[in-house]
């Protein structure tokens, strides 16, 4: 269940009534936050391996499992900065912001370094 379509991803009840969230808003928040962290250089491309094998690639992944949100993401981090401080730093900024955004619990925010770029 990914995000990409902009169809309603996940439904959330309240007092008012039910609420649909987008796929699409979920990633677009995600991505925007990833790109305000500091020492983020932006997001990894697919390699030609995965083109050509067919392998699904996305820089952003967002799944729901038992009410919680998972988030799988592929940056790009600029050189000389310390990787697992910002990987930390992306973790907790996601986890929060999406969290804050949208009221559904995010269990785990997962940060792979596929590059390190010069700026």
């Amino acid at each position: 269940m990914h995000g990409k379509d902009g169809k309603v991803m996940l439904y959330m009840e309240n007092h008012i009534g039910t609420i649909g969230i987008s796929g699409n808003y979920l990633r677009e928040l995600t991505e925007q936050t990833v790109l305000q962290c500091f020492g983020v250089a932006g997001f990894s491309q697919p390699t030609l391996i995965d083109r050509l094998t067919g392998n699904s690639f996305s820089t952003v992944k967002i799944t729901e499992r038992n009410k919680q949100l998972e988030i799988t993401l592929h940056v790009k981090i600029v050189y000389g900065v310390n990787i697992p401080a910002v990987a930390n730093s992306l973790i907790h900024k996601v986890e929060f912001v999406v969290q804050d955004a949208v009221r559904i619990p995010v269990s785990r925010v997962r940060v792979f370094v596929d590059e390190i770029v010069e700026r």
